[in-house]
């Protein structure tokens, strides 16, 4: 009896030590979402992000602003300087980035809360088209992964009730939505011990299901969702 209870508590702590090495070497998702951010803002804080988490894989989710919030509005060639920045900017570090398209938002709603005249002669959805198309441009340019979120909520729907809370930020289910698309990107093997920066606006950060002003980050935010696919 006494060689088999040291044997089982021998196991016990082997098992233990296993359990915590896994847990180790997981695959680290990184939210760095700040709600209301730009490109501008975005490529001039994206170095520091870098030095922070030294990540394998960068996931740009950025331009709704530029296109969609008339307070933070930018033209089309700032916005592709800036998106392009942002990317050389990772690859300068040997991280591979991966570019979000922006969904379609529901306009009804959007524009209950927006002026037509605020987006100054060019309507949201223009902007959006130019924002997207300029992404499209810089993962085929700088040999960057694409996301076509926008072909993939329009798929399922639109931003509509179910996806989205607002017409632009999403549910819980519009949110996986956008983590299996992220996922789909990636590598199917990831090794242990990567790290993952999503890296972006109030979609990265997870305005709809988790709460403004740097909230713990809940398990329905994108990239909570990225981390539960990547176990």
């Amino acid at each position: 009896m006494h060689t088999f209870g040291r044997v089982t508590v021998l196991h016990v702590l082997l098992l233990s030590l296993l359990a915590c090495l896994s847990l180790a070497a997981q695959v680290h998702v990184v939210n760095d979402g700040f709600p209301g951010e730009n490109t501008t803002e975005l490529d001039a804080r994206i170095g520091d992000a870098l030095q922070q988490f030294h990540p394998q894989y960068v996931v740009i989710f950025a331009g709704a602003n530029d296109s969609l919030n008339d307070k933070k509005l930018l033209p089309i060639g700032l916005t592709t300087r800036n998106l392009d920045a942002m990317v050389r900017t990772v690859q300068t570090t040997g991280a591979k980035a991966v570019l979000v398209q922006v969904h379609t938002p529901d306009m009804v709603r959007l524009m209950s809360r927006h002026r037509i005249e605020d987006y100054r002669g060019i309507g949201p959805l223009q902007r959006l088209t130019m924002v997207n198309k300029s992404i499209a441009n810089i993962a085929r340019k700088d040999h960057a992964a694409l996301v076509p979120f926008h072909e993939v909520l329009h798929n399922a729907g639109g931003a509509n009730k179910d996806l989205s809370i607002d017409g632009v930020h999403l549910t819980a289910k519009g949110y996986r939505l956008l983590a299996q698309a992220v996922r789909n990107q990636l590598p199917s093997q990831i090794p242990a011990d990567t790290t993952i920066l999503c890296f972006g606006d109030s979609i990265t950060y997870g305005i709809g299901v988790r709460p403004a002003n740097d909230a713990p980050e809940t398990p329905e935010t994108y990239p909570s969702q990225l981390r539960t696919l990547l176990k």
